[in-house]
């Protein structure tokens, strides 16, 4: 059976008024109709929360490796979050750590989540591990835009790309990226130059449960492919 793995953008699961119930509970039916077909590596992000705590700390804290600390704190704590939902699947008991529990869990189990591993190594680039941990060959980016842009999405000249190589995709993120902890960007630096190097695709989706069932079966969808 294939796995898919994700990276679940935290704003999909933490915001300003709490936790997106509704919208894990779409993408657990969602992903259901699928067991059987495919396994899920699923890595969470840790959205308004992370944000929050990092920008508060950030006033006592100057190390950077502890702020990251503090990130793949909260990222776990969604992931146990989004795990709870998805109770009546075929779902490994405990959120991973590690890439040998993530091997382990990926052969005993049909869905798996994660959420930060190491500093300085964001979520997007866990889930790119994830896939060449287990062998797979996709990895579905969830996020609140399902496009890369030529340029900065704040441009009014930016033109979305439906279709990118990896090296434009690692030149992009290579703009984005700025390495602190609680940045938020398309897809960073890292995850894009693994991307590259496992041969995986990149499939981009929004919020819309078609487009991301689209994806999921490799049909064409409303977003951007990196391959």
């Amino acid at each position: 059976m294939d796995t898919i793995c994700m990276s679940l953008g935290g704003s999909m699961v933490s915001r300003k008024n709490g936790v997106n119930v509704s919208y894990i509970r779409r993408l657990a039916k969602l992903l259901k109709k699928y067991a059987g077909r495919y396994k899920f590596i699923i890595t969470v992000g840790g959205g308004y929360a992370s944000r929050l705590y990092i920008s508060s700390s950030r006033q006592i804290i100057t190390n950077e490796a502890v702020l990251d600390e503090i990130a793949i704190a909260i990222t776990r704590i969604n992931a146990l979050i989004v795990k709870d939902l998805f109770s009546d699947m075929d779902v490994y008991p405990n959120v991973v750590t590690d890439l040998g529990e993530l091997r382990a869990a990926n052969k005993a189990n049909s869905v798996v989540f994660m959420g930060g591993l190491l500093p300085g190594i964001s979520t997007d680039a866990v889930s790119t591990l994830s896939c060449e941990v287990t062998g797979s060959k996709v990895l579905i980016n969830i996020s609140e835009d399902a496009y890369i842009y030529d340029r900065p999405p704040s441009d009014k000249s930016a033109k979305k790309l439906d279709m990118v190589s990896h090296n434009r995709m690692i030149e992009v993120a290579a703009i984005r990226d700025s390495r602190s902890a609680g940045s938020n960007f398309v897809f960073d630096l890292v995850a894009a130059k693994l991307a590259k190097r496992g041969g995986i695709e990149v499939r981009f989706v929004n919020d819309d449960m078609d487009q991301l069932a689209l994806a999921i079966t490799g049909k064409k969808h409303k977003g951007t492919t990196v391959k």
